[in-house]
């Protein structure tokens, strides 16, 4: 254990290190992507959104449902042309029971 002192003590040792290879292209990605954070172009990244795929699967499902219910809503409606045109024609309701 050493006795207090007013001198200045000694700091730990650091070390210049200087990497012999570097990946000039990671360097370079890292430049741009650094001065492209600096400068946001909200036009750009506006319309951009990362899907996953339960998003598409939902959208692929909707899109099917929306398909089920234009299928369901054109044979009821033309089921029902066919009804009101039978009950004006005929004026009675027999011919169905």
């Amino acid at each position: 254990m050493r006795l207090p002192t007013l001198f200045r003590q000694n700091r730990n040792k650091s070390y210049d290190y200087t990497p012999r290879y570097y990946n000039e292209r990671k360097e370079r990605i890292a430049s741009l992507m650094k001065a492209k954070e600096a400068k946001p172009n909200k036009d750009y990244f506006e319309g951009y959104r990362k899907k996953s795929f339960r998003d598409d699967w939902k959208a692929k499902k909707s899109e099917e449902m929306d398909k089920n219910r234009k299928i369901r809503f054109v044979v009821i409606f033309i089921f029902l042309l066919i009804f009101t045109y039978a009950l004006l024609r005929y004026d009675k309701l027999s011919f169905l029971f």
